[in-house]
């Protein structure tokens, strides 16, 4: 399902436990883990960029790191923090649309 400039699952995919990742513009990567046992219960998303997977980016290369309420709400502000990272990424990087 298209949410902005992103084709993602619905919550019930993140409230079954499933991890979500994905790259847009070639080098604005994301993951998001749904953090249900812990206090509080959240979406915890990193974003990254360049050509490297998750196993090679260390900490210290992580662009920002989202926190957002676990639930239908919360993936609501995600998907839109996610698009106005990816927004702001293609002004900076001079990345075009499509």
């Amino acid at each position: 399902m298209m949410h902005g400039l992103f084709d993602m699952p619905t919550f019930a995919y993140f409230d079954f436990g499933n991890i979500w990742t994905g790259s847009i513009y070639r080098e604005f990567n994301y993951k998001i883990y749904p953090k249900k046992k812990d206090e509080p219960p959240e979406l915890y998303t990193i974003i990254w960029f360049g050509k490297k997977s998750i196993d090679n980016v260390t900490e210290e290369e992580y662009e920002k790191v989202l926190h957002h309420e676990f639930s239908p709400e919360g993936y609501e502000q995600l998907l839109a923090d996610l698009n106005a990272e990816a927004k702001e990424f293609a002004k900076t990087h001079r990345t075009i649309f499509y």
